[in-house]
């Protein structure tokens, strides 16, 4: 099983920036303009994340796959929920980079950290993933739903209808902002009991409207088009 989505670099000016759900968890350097770096695990998140630059900063990160394990989360499946930040002697050849440092061996060495030290998920995960994203019962293992639930939560770090919530939205929002039909029908088609259930679960996911998401079509359909927990299933 891969234990990398994607690997991505940014820059972001001084201010605010809305980051929103994908199912992936980031091992991510965050580099300041003229402080030291700092690395972060980002925790799953279930609402949009706000990332705040006091100053131009650096983010060069690499996109785990669901399910992937670091020794430390192995006790402490819950810990997968939350951002993890390491201590300057963790990982100290990932320390110490400036902001005009070249990405490609920052990049580098994260990956390398990645294939140091983390374990695969089974690959029923992807699997069971698969199914949910489909809206289908779970038959990836041979277990009772009560023990599959159980697995998926203790492996990835939330249950299975975390990741059937998360597929549904984002499949809805991308429709909302690629196409014209009515916000009803769409809510319907992705199995929303109705027009105002859709935008509750796309407020709280994404803080915004389906007609928000519609206005700003071009940069919606980016940012849902990104390499996600489903595309790598």
């Amino acid at each position: 099983m891969s234990l990398i989505v994607c690997t991505w670099t940014t820059k972001l000016l001084e201010g605010r920036l809305s980051v929103w759900p994908d199912g992936c968890r980031d091992l991510i350097a965050i580099v300041p303009k003229g402080s030291s770096s700092t690395i972060v695990c980002s925790g799953l998140d279930s609402a949009p994340r706000q990332v705040v630059c006091d100053d131009d900063t650096l983010f060069v990160g690499v996109r785990l796959a669901a399910g992937v394990t670091f020794p430390w989360e192995r006790k402490n499946p819950c810990s997968k929920l939350d951002d993890q930040i390491f201590s300057q002697n963790t990982f100290p050849d990932c320390l110490g980079w400036d902001f005009e440092s070249g990405c490609d061996e920052a990049l580098d060495k994260l990956v390398g950290v990645v294939n140091d030290f983390a374990n695969p998920a089974p690959s029923w995960v992807s699997e069971c993933i698969e199914e949910l994203r489909r809206g289908k019962m779970l038959h990836a293992i041979p277990l009772s739903e009560r023990s599959i639930r159980r697995k998926i939560a203790d492996t990835t770090g939330a249950p299975p209808r975390y990741w059937k919530s998360l597929a549904r939205v984002r499949q809805a929002a991308l429709e909302a902002a690629r196409s014209e039909a009515p916000f009803v029908e769409i809510a319907a088609d992705h199995g929303f009991s109705d027009q105002a259930h859709m935008s509750r679960e796309i407020r709280c996911w994404f803080g915004v409207t389906p007609m928000m998401l519609r206005n700003n079509r071009e940069q919606v359909i980016e940012r849902l088009s990104a390499p996600d927990v489903f595309q790598s299933a």
